[in-house]
């Protein structure tokens, strides 16, 4: 599940991974503007992350 905080509030939504980001908030109905993500997302390593980060590869 995917968790976004209503600034206007202070809900947690939870939506399922796949579904875009609640359009307003299901509890107050306040705008998208106020809804942010606070889990970290994704499941990839990120940017630097990856097993040749940093290494030279000679051909």
């Amino acid at each position: 599940m995917k968790k976004f905080i209503c600034t206007k509030c202070k809900n947690i939504i939870e939506v399922p991974y796949g579904t875009p980001k609640p359009s307003s908030c299901p509890y107050c109905g306040a705008s998208e503007e106020f809804i942010h993500r606070v889990d970290p997302g994704g499941r990839g390593l990120g940017r630097g992350r990856g097993r040749r980060c940093g290494m030279r590869f000679l051909e």
